[in-house]
């Protein structure tokens, strides 16, 4: 038996347990059960989706909680590191219609989080990694990487400035329309981006300004012929320019508008097809922010977003919509979230300019004892192009038994299915991981 394949073995020898996922691949989960208790960074969304911006759902905390981690003290500043060892099993690795290879891996998520405990001022940042290694697949490898800081600076009274950056690592493999079916392993995605936005309480009202700037990097990938796809056609910047204004005086429920301006500059001028990709992107909405104390939480906006191409033979791409989130809490032990989201996405296909894409999901966490948490999702996503539409189901089952504040220990089971335009494209994966996370 040779080592890897015995590595694979004892990574995966406590999978079998029915009914649960640690370490889902759903896009919907309530939270990674490898996840640390106490992180509470913000998820970055795809900066490639021109979207109206959403205020993340807030979570109750629970005063005195016994198992969250204590953290290391480094003055004003926390220090909560973090790290999960775990197995996986899949029934489709590489999420293929055709030929489906299972496979068992050990899987790590080191992760690290700062915050601050200042009178004035507020200051998060993060790290975290999520990697698999497959025993018969070493080219499906996972490696993704997401760091971020948010520092807020209060001005004055009433006036805010938050500064926020973020670099993430990200693969996209057969799941995606645009990536070749003779790919060999994944294509890696690198996104930074960087704002500034500035908040005024105009008295009864609230406005606030924000500018920052995407870079998007997409790497070549080999292909199983023989030879690499280029994808340096795809590299682009995208600045952006949003303001929003909301009515502050109900209590309860707070309307809102929102409009941005974010054009789009590629690195090259044309396009591995002769066209030329560069466009101008807009988005407007209207919606509500919900704050019912910690019962109800969140914001929903109904947007219309726009992509007008440089190319005339690119029509413009345009899409009405839902975006937010929405957090129902009725006890201390149970919180409930529906997610919502439209969105535009580009293609490098020679008659098309992008996709329309709408998401709606629902997870749900239950506490069941002081130190047992089960967590349930189910989503859906659907993408429409000229070609037709995709639509890609999710479904989740996960438990959480925290042992101590330094020790937990999480299981869980995942369902995907892609139902696509083209038949041939069809694919379910099931999966199965479990592993131990300690932190501090």
């Amino acid at each position: 038996m040779n080592s890897r394949r015995a590595l694979a073995i004892v990574a995966a020898a406590g999978l079998w347990l029915p009914g649960y996922a640690a370490w889902a691949q759903s896009t919907l989960p309530l939270r990674s059960t490898f996840d640390d208790p106490a992180d509470q960074s913000t998820i970055i969304p795809d900066p490639n989706l021109i979207v109206v911006e959403q205020s993340p759902p807030k979570r109750r905390k629970v005063a005195g909680d016994p198992y969250a981690p204590r953290g290391i003290s480094l003055g004003a500043i926390t220090l909560y590191p973090s790290l999960g060892v775990g197995g996986v099993a899949t029934s489709n690795v590489q999420g293929s219609a055709k030929d489906a290879k299972a496979d068992t891996g050990l899987a790590l998520r080191p992760a690290i989080r700062l915050e601050s405990d200042w009178v004035r001022h507020q200051w998060t940042a993060g790290a975290s990694g999520d990697l698999s290694y497959y025993a018969d697949n070493p080219d499906l490898n996972g490696r993704n990487l997401d760091i971020f800081q948010r520092f807020r600076l209060d001005v004055r009274r009433g006036t805010t400035a938050v500064l926020e950056e973020s670099y993430v690592q990200d693969q996209a493999g057969l799941e995606e329309s645009d990536v070749p079916a003779s790919v060999v392993g994944y294509r890696t995605e690198h996104t930074l981006a960087s704002s500034a936005a500035v908040t005024q309480d105009l008295g009864g009202f609230e406005a606030r300004i924000k500018a920052g700037g995407v870079w998007r990097i997409f790497e070549d990938v080999a292909l199983s012929g023989g030879g690499t796809e280029d994808n340096s056609d795809r590299d682009y910047v995208e600045p952006a320019l949003t303001f929003r204004a909301t009515f502050t005086d109900p209590p309860v429920i707070k309307p809102f508008v929102e409009a941005g301006y974010a054009p789009r500059i590629h690195q090259r001028k044309f396009d591995r097809n002769g066209l030329r990709r560069d466009s101008n992107g807009y988005s407007v909405g209207a919606g509500v922010t919900l704050d019912r104390g910690p019962i109800w939480s969140g914001d929903v906006a109904l947007t219309y977003l726009r992509r007008d191409y440089e190319d005339p033979a690119l029509k413009s791409n345009d899409a009405f919509g839902l975006n937010g989130n929405l957090t129902w809490s009725p006890t201390e032990v149970t919180r409930i979230v529906l997610s919502l989201g439209t969105s535009l996405s580009e293609t490098s296909s020679a008659t098309s300019s992008g996709s329309r894409n709408w998401s709606i999901g629902l997870a749900a966490s239950q506490a069941v004892r002081e130190n047992v948490d089960v967590s349930a999702g189910l989503g859906a996503n659907i993408e429409t192009a000229d070609t037709g539409t995709d639509v890609t189901y999710d479904a989740s089952l996960g438990v959480a038994w925290k042992l101590n504040p330094n020790l937990s220990w999480s299981a869980g089971y995942d369902f995907t299915w892609l139902n696509a335009a083209n038949s041939d494209r069809d694919y379910t994966v099931h999966k199965i991981s479990t592993g131990l996370t300690i932190s501090r």
